[in-house]
């Protein structure tokens, strides 16, 4: 069975292994019949796990799921630095503990490793992987990288919640498996990369999968294959969320219906109408957006501005 015309709303992939986020988006146009389609999270190839797909009108909220929280499970393989930071690249440096130092490690519980695991909690500056999307002069990293042309990237304020070591074995060479859940734009394989300098031995990560994007986890996420099956039974609504579970970080504003009518003609409207729901805007810090409700109905987001000394409610995007 094809699937209904004019699909909105937004399905969780599990991303399988071997392919880009882009190519993922490539199936689901296929699979779907709808080419208005878009994602949230870029996973490099080797990773797996939540992947957000916008589809159909849900894809005008993609623009609000750029600051999700993430969490990772990754297992990190000690012993080798690689290019990549990855399994997947040429190892450029490292060396394996010895017999005599894993059993010393073994011994203590990996005291020591599982200290430097927990100096990651926390805010911090890190420097992104030359083998990544981040664009300079309108080419992505990776392009550079691969002629061999390394570029000055700025490192980025991240934040670490947590960092929690489930298992550290040395059955075939020392790895350790453990989960993280970090502000947006932290590169986990950095992370890797780090630990193998701290620890001495190098590092890369080994295996990886995104467990939660913000509001949408593991648990809500389907395969390729599931989503195809599911369009040919035509059962494509049972996986489908709607649009406004992309926006459950943003504050809540309920309307009047006058307030709604005004807003969906666009009509510009003074802050201090709402005065108690939408506070004033800080010149110091990053616009806050709302989300404005009227009877359940999502009408608008919005932001707190300054038009020509006055405070107005500023309108981003109407839905309604």
């Amino acid at each position: 069975m094809s699937p209904k015309a004019n699909i909105s709303g937004i399905i969780v992939v599990n991303k399988p292994e071997g392919i880009t986020s882009f190519q993922v988006i490539s199936r689901l146009r296929r699979i779907l019949g709808e080419k208005k389609i878009g994602h949230c999270g870029t996973l490099d190839p080797f990773a797996t796990g939540v992947l957000p797909v916008c589809i159909g009108k849900a894809t005008r909220v993609v623009r609000y799921m750029d600051g999700y929280d993430k969490s990772y499970r990754c297992t990190v393989s000690f012993g080798a630095f690689t290019d990549t930071q990855d399994r997947e690249g040429t190892v450029i440096g490292g060396r394996m503990p010895e017999l005599h130092e894993l059993a010393s490690m073994k011994a203590d519980d990996f005291s020591g490793l599982r200290s430097i695991f927990a100096s990651f909690i926390g805010e911090q500056y890190q420097k992104p992987p030359m083998y990544s999307a981040i664009k300079i002069d309108g080419k992505p990293l990776y392009e550079y990288a691969r002629k061999g042309i390394s570029m000055d990237v700025t490192p980025r304020r991240i934040v670490i919640y947590s960092c929690e070591i489930h298992s550290i074995s040395v059955d075939d060479g020392l790895t350790a498996d453990f989960t993280v859940s970090c502000s947006k734009g932290t590169y986990i394989r950095t992370i890797c990369n780090d630990l193998g300098m701290k620890s001495g031995y190098g590092a890369h990560a080994k295996a990886l999968v995104r467990t939660s994007c913000g509001p949408f986890r593991m648990e809500n996420a389907y395969s390729l294959e599931e989503i195809e099956e599911a369009v040919t039974r035509g059962e494509l609504d049972s996986i489908l969320l709607p649009e406004t579970q992309a926006i459950t970080q943003l504050p809540i504003v309920e309307l009047t219906k006058d307030e709604a009518i005004d807003i969906r003609l666009g009509r510009q409207l003074l802050l201090s109408q709402f005065e108690g729901r939408i506070d004033k805007p800080d010149e110091d810090a990053p616009k806050v957006r709302y989300a404005l409700f009227c009877e359940k109905n999502w009408i608008a987001v919005v932001f707190p501005d300054v038009k020509e000394g006055e405070d107005i409610l500023r309108i981003e995007r109407v839905i309604v």
